[in-house]
């Protein structure tokens, strides 16, 4: 490698995206994209995902989307062989699909609602990566990133079972250690609060989104909130070549958050 710029490219790599419909996803997917990756984007919505491929194939070109409910193991599995036999290989899955609860205590949420956060956000995520490192074997090793959350590692009453889910996808390490031997790297991401698109937009709008921001920002050193370009860079960074010497680790992008 010549220039610093090698080292983040994805030139001829193929990135696997999956829950691209949500807004964090969607900057991953666009900055894959942008360092040259061929993207296949899952999502179950797939009004939204079309509309994002779209906008990504007229940015960037190469970007394909599929319709997936990533908790479904036979349509996973399907769904990993068609992406390879379109795009002739695959390098890279970031596991972002899941949904997040209502904001209610464990006592509070039904069993329902309790087993379909497990089933997206724990289970979409094991099932993809176990179907897709064969494929990633043959294209001579890849790397995988789990988009977890803050809330996996300090917890909320509010949120049981996100905390359950996120908390549970910390396993990296093992899943790193697995697939070693196959030259696939496994690591986790743990993204504090960003400042989505739609919240910038409503900043102005609702009386009260300021000063709960201004209130958040403090507990960030430096004192402001992160964009979801910043966890981009950091998804970046780990299935790179830059991150080749990185696996079975958590990377907390979150400006000293936790640390307070």
């Amino acid at each position: 490698m010549n220039q610093l710029s090698d080292y983040f490219s994805l030139k001829n790599k193929v990135a696997v995206v999956t829950g691209v419909a949500q807004d964090i996803s969607l900057q991953i997917a666009s900055a894959l994209r942008a360092a040259g990756a061929n993207l296949a984007i899952l999502d179950e919505q797939e009004q939204g995902g079309q509309t994002i491929a779209r906008l990504l194939e007229t940015q960037f070109g190469k970007a394909r989307f599929w319709s997936l409910d990533v908790s479904d193991e036979t349509a996973v599995k399907r769904m990993i062989a068609t992406v390879e036999t379109h795009f002739g290989r695959i390098d890279i899955l970031i596991n972002s699909a899941g949904v997040n609860a209502d904001l209610l205590p464990g006592q509070g949420l039904s069993i329902a609602q309790w087993q379909r956060t497990i089933q997206l956000n724990v289970n979409g995520s094991i099932l993809c990566s176990k179907h897709v490192v064969d494929a990633m074997e043959r294209a001579g090793g890849g790397a995988i990133v789990n988009v977890l959350s803050l809330c996996g590692m300090s917890g909320s009453q509010q949120t049981s079972a996100d905390f359950a889910a996120k908390a549970a996808l910390r396993m990296a390490y093992i899943n790193a250690r697995s697939y070693a031997a196959r030259n696939i790297r496994v690591n986790c991401i743990h993204p504090g609060l960003a400042r989505p698109p739609v919240l910038e937009a409503t900043t102005h709008e609702e009386g009260d989104l300021p000063h709960t921001f201004m209130d958040m920002e403090q507990n960030h050193q430096p004192e402001h909130i992160g964009s979801n370009s910043d966890v981009a860079a950091g998804v970046l960074y780990l299935v790179s070549e830059t991150g080749r010497f990185i696996t079975g680790n958590e990377l907390v992008i979150d400006s000293g958050a936790t640390n307070q």
